[in-house]
Formats: C-alpha cells, sequence, structure tokens
C-alpha cells in the first residue's frame, strides 16, 4: 500500500453481494479504508468471513434512495473528516488490478497542483470493446480516443475508478445532488474545468465496469439500455445541463442538447417496453427544460 492516505467510497444499491465481495477485495489492501454508503432501505450483509477481517470497512445506511451523489458526498464528507489525501470513487460492479492505485498516482505529478482528478481506462463487462476510450474536447463537440497507454488531458470521466485528490474539493465543490443520478460525473469534471483544474486519463490503467444491463446496436455504434426510470434521468439531465450548466460554452450545449434528443428517439425505438420508455423520456425532456430536479417520485 502506498503512504499517502486514500479512501474509497463506494455506493451500493441492490448490490450481488458476490460480486461486491470481488469489488472490495479488489481494492482492500490498496486503501487506509472503504466507506460504503448503501443507499437503499434494506440492509445486506457481506459474507461473515469477510466481515471478520474488514476494519477498514465502514457501512454507512441510508434510509432510502437518496441518489447516487447525494450518497457519494456523504462518503466524501466522511473520508475528508478522516484526512484523506485522494478519494476513489467507485461503483459496487467494477473490478481493480492489484496495482491500481501504485499505477494510478504517479499522473498526480508533484509540480503540478491543477490535477484535480486522474481516471482509469475502464472495459465495459457487458460490451465487446478492449477499452470505452476516453473523451476529448473537439471543436465541434467531444471525440473518442482509444489509447493502449500514456496520460490524457479529458473533458469528463466516469465516477467508477476516479481518484481524487482531496484538496481540490474545497473549490471544486462536491457533486450535484439535484441531479439525483446520472451525468453527476461529468458535472463535476466540467465544473473542475472551468475553475482551471486538469482532469487526466491514465491510459497505463485498465479496470472492469459494468455500464447497463445491456447493449444494442445502431448501424456501427452500440448504445447501452437501462431501465425506463434510469433513461428518464440520462434525458432529463442531458436537457437540464444543456440549457442551464454555466461550465459548457454553446457548441457544447448544443451538442448536449442534440444527445438528449438522441436518447428520446433511440430508447423509445429500441428499448422496450418502447411506449413506457417514449412516455418516461418525453416526462424528462420537460422536466429538464422546466429544472425540475432531484428524485422523480
Amino acid at each position: 500500500m502506498t503512504n499517502k492516505v486514500i479512501d474509497v467510497v463506494l455506493v451500493t444499491y441492490k448490490p450481488d453481494v458476490g460480486l461486491l465481495e470481488l469489488c472490495i477485495n479488489s481494492l482492500y489492501f490498496q486503501v487506509r479504508k472503504i466507506w460504503i454508503i448503501n443507499n437503499y432501505a434494506s440492509e445486506f450483509n457481506i459474507q461473515d468471513e469477510f466481515v471478520d477481517i474488514s476494519n477498514n470497512i465502514e457501512i454507512i445506511q441510508l434510509s432510502e434512495n437518496f441518489g447516487i451523489a447525494h450518497a457519494q458526498n456523504l462518503g466524501i464528507q466522511k473520508a475528508l473528516e478522516h484526512q484523506a489525501e485522494y478519494i476513489i470513487l467507485s461503483d459496487q460492479d467494477t473490478l481493480y488490478p492489484v496495482d491500481f492505485v501504485q499505477n494510478m498516482l504517479p499522473a498526480f505529478t508533484e509540480n503540478n497542483n491543477s490535477i484535480t482528478a486522474v481516471a482509469p481506462l475502464f472495459h465495459d463487462a457487458v460490451g465487446n470493446k478492449k477499452n470505452e476510450g476516453f473523451i476529448l474536447l473537439s471543436k465541434f463537440g467531444y471525440s473518442f480516443i482509444f489509447p493502449d497507454n500514456g496520460y490524457y488531458e479529458v473533458n469528463q470521466a466516469i465516477a467508477s475508478g476516479l481518484i481524487i485528490k482531496s484538496a481540490t474539493l474545497r473549490d471544486i465543490g462536491l457533486m450535484n445532488d439535484e441531479l439525483f443520478i446520472d451525468w453527476v460525473d461529468f458535472e463535476w469534471c466540467w465544473r473542475a474545468i472551468s475553475k482551471g483544474y486538469h482532469i487526466i486519463g491514465n491510459a497505463n490503467v485498465l479496470i472492469e465496469h459494468n455500464l447497463g444491463d445491456e447493449q444494442v446496436h445502431i448501424a456501427h455504434k452500440s448504445m447501452t439500455v437501462r431501465a425506463p426510470l434510469r433513461h428518464y434521468y440520462i434525458v432529463r439531465n442531458a436537457f437540464y445541463l444543456a440549457c442551464y450548466s454555466p461550465y459548457l460554452d454553446f457548441r457544447h450545449r448544443l451538442n448536449l442538447f442534440y444527445r438528449g434528443l438522441f436518447h428520446v428517439a433511440a430508447y423509445s425505438i429500441l428499448a422496450k417496453p418502447r411506449f413506457e420508455n417514449f412516455k418516461i423520456t418525453l416526462l424528462g425532456f420537460y422536466h429538464g427544460l422546466t429544472r425540475r430536479l432531484g428524485r422523480l417520485d
């Protein structure tokens, strides 16, 4: 384990306990403490033989689903209270190599305090790609690269596997819990970049992450399909951020607005049940434009 003080914030929601244990085991000896925030009313139990040695694991049980951003913020605040220098965000179904931390930290160069976070490459366990690549800014929106090694300045990164330098959080702020779920990690990245910080994609490290329930293919592209309620949040937050985020310029607002329209059409046509997806994504479109955020009750 590195001499840096590193904590993990791991958010769970109705987890597969076996897969969760694999996730925990892959990080257990690489960090000081794992904060598990169970974002669901029912408690769960990790297998007894694992709990017996889990002195560096603490479970925070929530009374209901408050959204991933709220849960992440609770864990981040706990890590900060315990003087963590770096915080790893993780989902319950992500698996890490044994040298994950060791190979991620060098991307935080000692002479560059403007680096706030480092993200690994990830392989989607559901998809067929070797890795999902990094997202960069381009003149007309976003571009994707699929490197095998090296460091790259990226525009956004998913939360799972992201290592954040704690000292920068006071300036950047925590996750936007009004979004509830979806686009939370990207919004934080855009906010950080708007304040002059840099996010580095580390192509020397590859993790395994589960993006969604299944993949559908459109021509030569693939799209992750989830439950209709997730489609609502994806669409709603896309339109809200496209219209009202102060951290995006016009061309990126336009690009995000287009992506929102694409999701409405694609989920309605390709994801079953189609009519339910059509109704709920239209509701997401309306709520995004009218700034109705938080949990859909």
